[in-house]
């Protein structure tokens, strides 16, 4: 069962203990980068004395052009393009009053990797918004984790100062936003939002990441958060290990339990948490495509959903109904199409 607010155990722990050894999950764990190589991290390492660094020139943040999926202009903090030739077809996107999709990375990714691109691709194809994806891989990169876990209070608020120069130079509004991060972007995300000087309309948090938000508890952890937009929602796919447990956000999607193995994810050889992890952007890229591909049923836990005692249905993903509050629960395919329902 998914546990309330202040729970911060992991699901079976004694198999975890007897898979990785004594300490697993609350004193140290590993945690996989974007190719599956896996990273060991003391979670008892105190985040009190690490030193921020200057993070202004290290973020990227690449404005897409629909008619290649692969072609973007590179724009500045200040929202200009750094190639000033690019300024009539930059003010053309960005003036086009459509909404505006930002996405980003975790820890050791960035804005290149599958899990982003999958989500970019699926908005660019659409044609029915202004994508944006932003890249913090340098400062992502660190082995440090605690460092790079406290540094995404810093990210986020590089990226509020880029949303406010949006507003400034194109009137995007918040109601006109929604930021999409995975893993540690799903915090940075959340402080993004909660800096800017209008609110933001929406965050998605693709399994937030656990380690030193969730537990080990920090004090001012910046963690995602249901009072950093107008409405956010968080897919939990690794509930528990390198994912939040706790439901955070204004509606919390729980496929399969949240738990790793996510299906499909049990029978590959490698560290099959990392799989489950970045399971929450697959889910939601296909969403976009297929927008009623993952109905979920408003339930306490997953032993009420299992046995049909739930109440209001809903879809999770791109196309959550925004009057959407509490825990949802669902199941998905081992495979590609992920989602249950018949495609819509």
């Amino acid at each position: 069962n998914i546990c309330g607010t202040g729970c911060y155990y992991f699901h079976d722990n004694l198999n975890y203990i007897l898979k990785y050894g004594e300490g697993y999950g609350t004193k140290w764990i590993y945690f996989p980068d974007d190719d599956g190589v896996l990273h060991y991290i003391n979670m008892t390492t105190p985040v009190e004395g690490l030193l921020s660094r200057n993070v202004l020139d290290n973020i990227e943040y690449r404005l897409y052009i629909w008619n290649n999926s692969g072609s973007y202009i590179m724009l500045n903090e200040l929202a200009e393009p750094t190639d000033k030739g690019n300024q009539k077809l930059t003010s053309r996107i960005l003036l086009s009053n459509l909404p505006l999709k930002v996405i980003t990375h975790g820890w050791r990714s960035s804005a290149d990797t599958a899990g982003v691109m999958s989500v970019k691709n699926a908005y660019v194809e659409a044609k029915k918004s202004i994508v944006i994806t932003i890249d913090w891989s340098i400062t992502a990169e660190s082995l440090l984790y605690p460092w790079v876990a406290n540094e995404t209070k810093a990210i986020g608020a590089r990226i509020a100062t880029f949303l406010d120069n949006l507003n400034y130079r194109y009137n995007i509004s918040g109601k006109q936003i929604h930021l999409v991060g995975h893993s540690l972007g799903a915090h940075v995300m959340g402080n993004a939002a909660s800096k800017t000087k209008t609110r933001i309309a929406r965050i998605t948090g693709l399994d937030p990441a656990r380690p030193y938000f969730e537990y080990p508890p920090q004090e001012n952890s910046g963690k995602l958060d249901l009072t950093d937009a107008e409405f956010v929602d968080v897919i939990h796919t690794c509930a528990g290990l390198l994912g939040f447990q706790e439901a955070i956000g204004t509606a919390d999607f729980y496929p399969n339990n949240g738990i790793a193995p996510q299906p499909g994810c049990d029978n590959i050889m490698k560290f099959f948490e990392a799989c489950s992890h970045s399971r929450s952007f697959f889910y939601f890229s296909e969403s976009i495509k297929y927008p009623k591909s993952f109905p979920a049923y408003q339930c306490q836990s997953w032993t009420e959903f299992i046995e049909n005692r739930c109440g209001q249905y809903g879809y999770m993903g791109e196309s959550v109904y925004k009057n959407t509050t509490g825990k949802y629960f669902l199941k998905t395919n081992a495979f590609a199409p992920f989602g249950k329902q018949s495609i819509v």
